[in-house]
This record gives structure tokens, C-alpha cells and sequence, in this order.
């Protein structure tokens, strides 16, 4: 009876690092033998929930807490930090590649009228030279009646 899990329930089962130990140490697997081979990868994946247990918990220590109830409120506050931080991050990305003014000045107007109503009166500017595709003809084609305008416009 062979132990080995196949590679769609070791995904599931193991975190990625326990997995690329597994696929390392596959080759290996006919020198142990099947059970034992399980039993080193059970254990690898048992030290590694540890490991990555322990740093939690020196984490905890670390910023004062003492008791889970207070853990779990840090956890709560901690992934709201996180989602603003890569909330902020990702704005000042796109805020670093905005150089040209003018050309911010039409975009912030494009968006101004599109969430009037309005259709955007300026053109995009092509960096290629070419002409912008004509907008595409919907009508008669199944599904655009559920579309509102701006829908179609896109």
C-alpha cells in the first residue's frame, strides 16, 4: 500500500514551503520507504506550523500582549494597518508615474464627466501615432439591454 498523496491533496494539505520539501525529497522516498517517507514529511510540516507558531506568538510578546483576547484584537487592527498600507502604497505607485500635468489635468476631466453622465469630450492621446479605434457598434447584440450607458461606453 503506497502512502504517497498525490500533488492535488498535498496542495490542500501542506503550506508551499512543505510542499517543495516534499518534491525534493520525492527521489528519496523509494530508499525509505513509503511510510517512513510520510513520517519525515508529517514531521518537516509539523515543525514548520511550530516555527511559524512560535514567531505569532514572539510577536505578541513583543508588542506587550499577555492574553488571546487581547491577540485577537491586535490580529483585527493589524490587518486593518495592513489593508491601509497597501492601500497607500498602491496610490503613491500611481501617483509617481503621473509626471505629466496636462495630461492628468484631461484624465481628472474625463472622470469628472464620466461620473456626471456626461461622455468624456477628450480624446486620449495615442503615444503610438495611431488613429483610436472607431467604438464599437452594440446594438442588435444579446445581453446590451441589460448595460446601462456608461456600460456601453466602456
Amino acid at each position: 500500500v503506497c502512502h504517497f498523496f498525490p500533488p492535488l491533496v498535498l496542495e490542500r494539505r501542506y503550506p508551499k514551503e512543505v510542499q517543495d520539501l516534499y518534491e525534493t525529497m520525492r527521489r528519496f522516498a523509494r530508499i525509505l520507504g513509503p511510510v517512513e517517507h510520510d513520517k519525515f514529511i508529517e514531521s518537516h510540516a509539523l515543525e514548520f506550523e511550530l516555527r511559524r507558531e512560535i514567531k505569532r506568538l514572539q510577536e505578541y510578546r513583543a508588542a506587550g500582549i499577555t492574553n488571546f483576547c487581547s491577540a485577537r484584537t491586535y490580529d483585527h487592527l493589524k490587518k486593518t494597518r495592513d489593508e491601509e498600507r497597501l492601500k497607500r502604497t498602491m496610490l503613491s505607485e500611481v501617483l509617481q508615474y503621473i509626471q505629466d500635468s496636462s495630461a492628468c489635468q484631461q484624465w481628472l476631466s474625463r472622470q469628472a464627466d464620466i461620473d456626471s453622465g456626461l461622455s468624456p469630450t477628450v480624446p486620449v492621446p495615442s503615444n503610438s501615432g495611431r488613429r483610436s479605434a472607431p467604438p464599437l457598434n452594440l446594438t442588435g447584440l444579446p445581453g446590451t439591454e441589460k448595460l446601462n450607458e456608461k456600460e456601453k461606453e466602456v
